[in-house]
């Protein structure tokens, strides 16, 4: 019992060791800083970026420097949501910060392939639930049982709704290349050429494929030695088949 005890009242044992540690430095005039101590031990040094940042918007809200002062933060802790908003924001504020269009781009970039694992996980559910149970084709797994038939179902409205989730965050992240394109100067070749790929890239995947082709054949324009231009022209191939409507 006495051990018991001894673990529940550790905490503040500790905690007494550490002021009476601290203050015999403080007291004894040892080393210099002695008055940092304290907070050093009990991991009180420093303040929060993200709350900072937050009292520095809230005092400033037009503040496009503690806008983005605060989008970063959130960036930095991986808090997509508010970093994006908070970008969208800035972007308000200084719409050709090419910077700040890159950031928002990547942010999106990863919320879009988050949404395309998660239809592609259940599209492969669904696939196995509705796949052949012999030889013949029309005898599925889903046709042999009510129970089974109903999961199909339910499964059926997640995979479209997944998928249409994915083409909003897609479409949001060609949007945004787009204006990213416009903020880049055609003189500035290179920088440009990426862009493009990587709009066309977006605009593919938001099956907007007219959008797609154009920012393929602009990047082969833009840089023709590329060493992606047999894969490119191989996707346009395939792209120019597609409806463009």
């Amino acid at each position: 019992m006495f051990l018991v005890r001894l673990r529940k009242g550790s905490r503040w044992v500790f905690v007494a060791i550490i002021f009476a540690f601290a203050f015999t430095f403080l007291f004894a005039g040892v080393g210099s800083g002695s008055g940092d101590i304290i907070q050093q031990l009990l991991g009180m040094r420093g303040t929060n970026p993200i709350t900072s940042a937050e009292g520095n918007v809230a005092k400033h809200p037009h503040n496009a420097v503690a806008l983005m002062q605060l989008a970063q933060a959130y960036d930095g802790k991986q808090l997509r949501g508010p970093a994006m908003n908070t970008y969208a924001r800035y972007l308000k504020l200084k719409p050709k910060d090419t910077s700040a269009l890159a950031q928002l781009g990547n942010l999106q970039q990863q919320v879009a392939a988050l949404r395309f694992d998660r239809y592609s996980g259940l599209q492969s559910e669904l696939s196995i639930a509705t796949g052949p149970l012999s030889s013949d084709p029309l005898q599925t797994l889903a046709g042999t049982d009510s129970l089974l038939s109903t999961y199909v179902s339910l499964q059926t409205s997640r995979v479209s709704s997944a998928y249409g989730s994915y083409l909003t965050a897609a479409t949001t992240l060609e949007n945004t290349y787009k204006r990213y394109a416009q903020a880049v100067p055609m003189k500035a070749t290179l920088q440009r050429a990426q862009v493009e790929l990587e709009l066309a890239q977006a605009a593919s995947g938001a099956t907007h494929y007219k959008t797609a082709i154009a920012s393929y054949e602009l990047y082969l324009k833009l840089n023709p030695t590329s060493p992606l231009k047999p894969q490119i022209k191989k996707v346009l191939g395939e792209l120019r088949k597609l409806p463009t409507g």
